[in-house]
């Protein structure tokens, strides 16, 4: 755990080995002397498991959109902005927030994970410290990143089949950009009862928020959301948790399970589906599979 300690005027910091201090005028008086509590993702899957809460998740591209800059895939949205923001420090017991477990120590990360989180802890640990509730238990985002980044990897076949019950017996629907493609020409979600799916723009799918939240909120209750569309998910996986909906957050999921399958040693390209952290992954043809296109129930264009 990082250590805080504390003199009249200064927070002082170390974590993972950097040295951080913080003048306490830019921060309230809570959160002096308060240590940030994230549980990791064993526990947070295993109390998903156990039971229906929702879950939203942030990780570098949430806190970039909340301190006012684009993704390649997001632009900045002033109210998409707020929103991110505004949930990040919410309470409601039926909704977990994740953030990245990364401020205590990186021995679970591989080499290349861990250079990047020190580097990004370096550069924005002061910004996203004064957006967070040091009082709230956290829980961890990367439960949708178990394969690459991780230095052991062998717990990763009963990760993901223990992740898989999660949607054991269930109708789920699926909330992703055009061509993301969950669980498509593998077996992720093959032990599920029905897969319908809502295609939402691959590029600034926010713009379309109300559009795609009004008509998810037509769907019946008993219907298990899993969304993967960056920043836009977590505001949606929020509201309709608050509406009594259970909405996961899980992007990334079923590429980390595509590379597992094929114990990929770097991120690749997967085939017929949209990868963004590959440059060569992000051009994607036309799916003709009937299967596939039967499972669609709504597309929203740009």
């Amino acid at each position: 755990m990082k250590k805080i300690y504390l003199d009249d005027k200064t927070i002082k910091l170390n974590i993972l080995g950097i040295k951080i201090s913080i003048r306490l005028n830019k921060f309230s008086a809570k959160k002096q002397g308060k240590l940030l509590k994230i549980e990791n993702k064993f526990k947070t899957l295993d109390l998903l498991l156990k039971t229906d809460k929702s879950i939203v998740r942030y990780g570098d591209g949430e806190f970039a959109i909340i301190n006012g800059h684009n993704l390649k895939f997001q632009d900045w949205d002033s109210d998409l902005s707020a929103r991110l923001e505004e949930i990040l420090v919410s309470n409601d017991s039926k909704i977990l927030i994740g953030i990245p477990d990364v401020f205590a120590s990186l021995n679970h990360f591989n080499r290349r994970a861990a250079k990047f989180w020190k580097k990004y802890i370096f550069r924005n640990w002061v910004k996203i410290y004064k957006k967070l509730d040091l009082d709230k238990q956290y829980y961890d985002s990367m439960i949708s990143r178990p394969y690459m980044d991780a230095k052991d990897r062998t717990y990763c076949q009963k990760y993901f089949q223990d992740f898989r019950k999660l949607w054991d017996k269930k109708d789920i629907v699926i909330v992703e950009g055009v061509a993301s493609r969950l669980g498509y020409n593998n077996d992720l979600f093959s032990n599920c009862n029905s897969i319908n799916r809502i295609l939402c723009p691959a590029k600034n799918a926010y713009k379309n928020y109300g559009k795609i939240f009004e008509f998810c909120r037509t769907l019946p209750k008993d219907k298990l959301f899993i969304l993967a569309l960056g920043p836009m998910a977590t505001v949606l996986a929020y509201d309709l948790a608050r509406l009594g909906y259970r909405a996961l957050d899980l992007g990334h999921i079923d590429i980390e399970y595509e590379w597992f399958l094929k114990q990929a040693s770097k991120k690749i390209p997967i085939e017929n589906k949209f990868v963004n952290e590959v440059e060569n992954g992000r051009v994607v043809t036309q799916l003709n599979d009937m299967n596939y296109i039967n499972e669609i129930i709504a597309q929203f264009e740009d």
